[in-house]
C-alpha cells in the first residue's frame, strides 16, 4: 500500500490502490548509503517500488485523492527525470517504475474510451523508460478481470518491450475467493509465466476478512500452480501499515514455505513498500501509524523469511526514497548492514531471469516511430470524473 484507501468518486466510495513499484538498474558501483558500508563493494542499490504518471494521469489522480499533494509530495506528471533526481538525492542506482493504467480500470471511474485510456498511460511509462534505460525498468498495467487485460500484456511486452507487469488486487477489486475471479487470476498468471514476465503484485483485497485464507489461495491455487512464475508482492503482502490482515498473509506464506518442500521461494519476494507508517503518512480512520511493537514484528517475519528474499520500497509518492530510507533507519529495528543487504538484494536473475544489464527496455527512436506525443501518450483521456 502507502496510499489512501478510500475516496469519494461520483458519489461512491472508492478504494484506492497502493501506488507504485520502481527499480532503476546500474551495474555500476554504488556510493555508500550507510556508515556500515563496506568501501568499494559492488552495489545494485534499488527502489523497487515507484509510481510514475502522466499530466494527464495526475489530473484525474488528483480528484481521486482529493488533493494537490500527498504527504508534502506534489501530485503533478513524475517523469524519468523526476524519478532519477530521487534516486539521486537518495544514493541509488536504479528503479521499478510503475504505471497507474490499472487505474483507469477502476470500477466507477473507467471512461467511454477505457481502453486507449489505459494503452496512453502504458504508453507514456514506456517512453520514460526509453529516455533512461540504465536507471528506470518499466512494470506496464491493467485491470486483471478486464476482457482486454492478455491483449495489453502482450502489447506492451512484445510490442513496447516493458519487462514486466503491475497488478493492484485492491483497485481492481479482484477477489480470489471468487471462482471467476481466480479463474482469470490462474489464466494470467500462466500467460506472464509462459511470456517469462515477472509480476509485481499488489496483492491485498477489500475484504475485511483478508489475511490467512487469501494467502492460502495464492499459494496453492495460483503460485504452486503455475510453473515459472516470477512474483515480487507489495507492501509485504498489504496495503500499507501492518495491521492484522497483513502480518497473517505474511506469516501464512512463512509457514507454508517452511512445511512444503514442493514449494521454492527463489522467485519470490515480498517489498517493504508502505508497509513502516510513521505519524506524519498516517491518516484517521484510513492508515494508522505501525506502532514500535508492530515494527519489531515486522522486522522479526522479515528475517524469519530471509532479509535476501525482502526488497526495498519508496512506493513515491507516499515517500522519496530518501525519506523511507531514513525513516527506515529511525524506527525499524535493522542494523545498517541489514537495511544495506536490502537495498542491495539484486532480483535480476530472479524475476527476469537474466542479469541486470541484459533486463529488456523500450528503444526510444523505435516508439517514436510508432507513437505520437499528444495522441498515442500524454493525451487526453476520456475520464470525466464528477460529471
Amino acid at each position: 500500500m502507502s496510499f489512501p484507501r478510500l475516496v469519494p468518486v461520483k458519489k461512491t466510495v472508492l478504494l484506492l490502490f497502493v501506488l507504485m513499484t520502481v527499480v532503476s538498474f546500474l551495474s555500476v558501483q554504488a556510493d555508500d548509503l550507510s556508515s556500515g558500508d563496506t568501501a568499494g563493494a559492488k552495489k545494485i542499490a534499488t527502489d523497487c517500488h515507484v509510481h510514475v504518471m502522466s499530466g494527464q494521469f495526475a489530473s484525474i489522480f488528483k480528484v481521486l485523492i482529493g488533493g494537490d499533494s500527498y504527504n508534502g509530495n506534489t501530485i503533478e506528471e513524475f517523469s524519468a527525470d523526476k524519478v532519477v533526481a530521487l534516486l539521486d538525492e537518495a544514493k541509488l542506482n536504479r528503479a521499478f517504475v510503475l504505471s497507474g493504467s490499472y487505474i483507469l480500470g477502476m470500477q466507477g471511474i473507467e471512461g467511454p474510451d477505457e481502453y486507449n485510456d489505459v494503452k496512453k498511460e502504458n504508453n507514456y511509462l514506456a517512453v520514460q523508460c526509453a529516455k533512461n534505460p540504465e536507471r528506470l525498468i518499466g512494470f506496464f498495467s491493467i485491470n486483471p478481470l478486464k476482457d482486454y487485460a492478455i491483449e495489453e500484456v502482450d502489447r506492451c511486452y512484445d510490442v513496447l518491450k516493458l519487462p514486466g507487469l503491475k497488478l493492484h488486487f485492491t483497485n481492481s477489486n479482484v477477489d480470489l475467493t471468487n471462482p471467476e475471479h481466480l479463474e482469470k487470476i490462474q489464466k494470467l498468471f500462466a500467460h506472464a509465466a509462459k511470456k517469462g514476465i515477472p509480476i509485481l503484485l499488489h496483492f491485498r483485497s477489500r475484504s475485511p476478512e483478508f489475511g490467512k485464507r487469501d494467502a492460502d489461495i495464492l499459494i496453492n491455487d495460483v503460485i504452486a500452480k503455475t510453473p515459472g512464475l516470477r512474483l515480487q508482492i507489495a507492501h509485504l503482502g498489504g496495503w500499507g501499515g501492518f495491521d492484522k490482515g497483513t502480518e497473517e498473509m505474511f506469516t501464512a506464506f512463512i509457514e507454508a514455505y517452511r512445511n512444503n518442500p514442493n514449494l521454492d521461494k527463489s522467485n519470490i519476494v515480498f517489498d517493504l513498500s508502505g508497509a513502516l507508517v510513521t505519524e506524519n503518512e498516517a491518516m484517521k480512520g484510513e492508515l494508522d501509524a505501525t506502532s514500535p511493537e508492530q515494527n519489531e514484528r515486522m522486522v522479526a517475519l522479515m528475517r524469519e523469511w530471509g532479509l535476501e528474499n525482502i526488497v526495498f520500497g519508496s512506493d513515491r509518492p507516499f515517500s522519496t526514497p530518501a525519506n523511507y530510507i531514513k525513516n527506515i533507519r529511525k524506527f525499524l529495528p535493522l542494523s545498517d548492514s541489514e537495511l544495506d543487504a536490502i537495498l542491495n538484494n539484486d532480483t535480476s536473475e530472479r524475476l527476469f531471469g537474466c542479469k541486470a544489464a541484459e533486463i529488456r527496455h523500450p528503444d526510444l527512436q523505435e516508439l517514436l516511430k510508432t507513437l505520437t506525443e499528444g495522441e498515442d501518450y500524454d493525451a487526453p483521456l476520456s475520464i470525466k470524473l464528477g460529471q
